[in-house]
């Protein structure tokens, strides 16, 4: 019923699609050929969720700085 997130999975998708895509985008591919007879369920975050992820990058761009500065001495 599912693959969990690509690995071996994945990339067997993507040389099938490379193989048989017929100049078809990937998204067109995925939902005609692949994913055509599977059900999909749409879940939307919680308020919370959103929040605690805007948290996240927030704190994760933050640190980009302290990252380019750590290349630079290492230059």
């Amino acid at each position: 019923a599912t693959a969990g997130e690509g690995g071996a999975w994945g990339m067997a998708v993507l040389a099938s699609y490379l193989v048989s895509g017929k100049g078809r985008s990937l998204e067109t591919f995925l939902a005609d050929d692949v994913f055509a007879a599977v059900a999909s369920t749409t879940i939307v975050p919680s308020d919370a969720d959103v929040a605690g992820y805007r948290t996240y990058l927030e704190r994760y761009e933050a640190g980009l700085a302290a990252e380019r500065a750590a290349v630079a001495v290492l230059r």
